[in-house]
């Protein structure tokens, strides 16, 4: 199951479009450039926000530059939730993956979203590690 995409939910809110506009706007730009394939409507969209669903290409970019122009802050597909996903794997002791798992049912959170907030919440923090605190010792 999929889940909503609240960043793109928030820019579109703040730019004030609503979907009908947002696709407009696409299709509009894409014409522009030269996209004559591009044909968005307003259900797709919807299905963006409500399904977590992710536009194909060149729809990411097309939609982080013109909410960009509007809102006059830099946007990215990532940042909206419509970019391509990047993933890291990270390899848990059985411990560490109870411990995980507990957490996120008390949070009462996908292990997977819980696990993004704690690396979010590790990598906002102002100080950062030298890469000797990283080294794994020797057992």
């Amino acid at each position: 199951m999929r889940t909503p995409n609240y960043a793109l939910a928030l820019a579109l809110a703040q730019v004030g479009w609503n979907n009908s506009e947002t696709a407009r706007r696409i299709n509009t730009l894409a014409l522009e450039r030269g996209h004559h394939s591009v044909a968005i409507d307003r259900s797709r969209v919807s299905r963006w926000i409500r399904h977590g669903e992710k536009p194909r290409q060149p729809v990411p970019e097309l939609l982080a530059e013109l909410l960009a122009e509007h809102l006059g802050q830099p946007y990215t597909p990532q940042s909206l939730g419509i970019g391509p996903a990047r993933s890291l794997l990270v390899l848990l002791d059985p411990q560490e993956h109870r411990t995980l798992t507990a957490n996120a049912a008390a949070a009462n959170m996908p292990v997977e979203h819980y696990a993004h907030a704690l690396l979010r919440k590790a990598l906002s923090q102002s100080s950062v590690p030298q890469p000797a605190q990283f080294r794994q010792q020797e057992v």
